[in-house]
């Protein structure tokens, strides 16, 4: 990938030319936390890329929590969006983007208003620079910056950013503001690397209590069934926070509204497949009528059933879902009890 070097006040300049083709969101910091805050001309200045992910996931924006999706009777609405640009995803964001490309762009059943939004976006990555305490990246295989799916990505080191191109919408935005970018040098290159190093570090030392034997899917796949769950799930207050939190969920209800006599109209909203009524059907049964029921199914949709259809994981480490819970539940420490307790661990040696 090709690397230049933008300085901070260069890069405050590019974003005053990016507002100028299409909305833009960036992290903005809020005491100890990062929240994605729309910028304009008088918060450019608070934007911070440093750090490690923001309290909510990017998710929104492509899929969004609720969405006027046809009316009644006549033609579906238009899947229409602005330009927007993204800056400052992490790579555990990416990797979720690319999970909800492959659920909701690829295959027969498209959803035409992602595409849509999806297509007139420029994501701009950055690397982390601290890890937080509930982050583990790298226990699901992945990486605290970003190594695809960005099509710039900055890497904060002295005075400014080293950015590397990873598309041809990248490369249009680096041609078409040549004042801004300059080669990146080889020592700037190196403190980029270093500072990746430091990260992951700090990661492995966070983590080294949840260190784990066996890859997860396995562990999962053979545990199905395992009556260990009732334990480990018995502080879920059926909040749904996970569900909403997490940045590769993207389970939907349809709903229909009479908005006059004459004129109905049909919503895309997101569900939780912690509620009670997610897999209730007609005549009132329900194949996971128990909560723990439902959290165990979480559990084995991001790290069994996802392999069946994507060969990866749909958990990508980022700790949102630790972050919200009202019920204080780690899922690393669920990882740690299903080997340590559960009775067919065994015969994965």
């Amino acid at each position: 990938m090709k690397q230049y070097y933008i300085s901070t006040a260069n890069f405050r300049k590019l974003v005053q030319k990016l507002l100028k083709e299409s909305t833009v969101v960036a992290p903005i910091r809020s005491q100890k936390n990062s929240n994605i805050e729309e910028i304009n001309a008088g918060n450019i200045e608070n934007i911070d890329i440093f750090g490690f992910r923001t309290v909510e996931p990017f998710k929104s924006y492509f899929f969004k929590l609720t969405e006027k999706v046809s009316k009644y009777f006549g033609n579906d609405e238009p899947a229409h969006s602005r330009s927007l640009t993204v800056i400052g995803a992490r790579g555990c964001d990416l990797e979720a983007i690319e999970i909800m490309d492959k659920v909701l762009g690829e295959g027969d059943f498209l959803d035409p208003f992602y595409k849509s939004s999806r297509e007139k976006t420029l994501i701009i990555g950055a690397d982390c620079t601290e890890c937080g305490k509930t982050c583990f990246c790298t226990m699901v295989k992945g990486q605290p910056y970003p190594e695809k799916l960005f099509d710039l990505n900055f890497s904060p080191v002295r005075d400014g950013y080293i950015a590397e191109v990873g598309s041809q919408k990248g490369e249009n935005v680096i041609k078409k503001n040549p004042s801004l970018f300059i080669e990146a040098t080889s020592i700037s290159i190196d403190e980029k690397e270093k500072n990746r190093k430091k990260v992951i570090n700090c990661l492995n030392e966070n983590n080294k209590q949840f260190k784990l034997k066996y890859d997860l899917s396995i562990t999962h796949k053979k545990n199905l069934e395992n009556k260990v769950w009732r334990s480990l799930t018995k502080d879920c207050v059926e909040c749904s926070a996970c569900n909403f939190i997490c940045p590769t969920c993207t389970c939907f209800l349809l709903l229909d509204q009479n908005k006059k006599e004459d004129e109905h109209e049909r919503y895309k909203v997101w569900d939780a497949c912690l509620k009670a009524g997610y897999q209730k059907v007609a005549g009132g049964a329900n194949p996971r009528g128990r909560l723990f029921e439902r959290l165990q199914n979480r559990y084995h949709c991001k790290f069994d059933y996802s392999f069946d259809r994507l060969n990866r994981y749909t958990c990508v480490g980022c700790g949102r879902c630790i972050d919200g819970c009202a019920g204080n539940i780690d899922m690393r420490k669920i990882f740690v009890e299903l080997e340590k307790q559960a009775p067919l661990t065994a015969k994965l040696e």
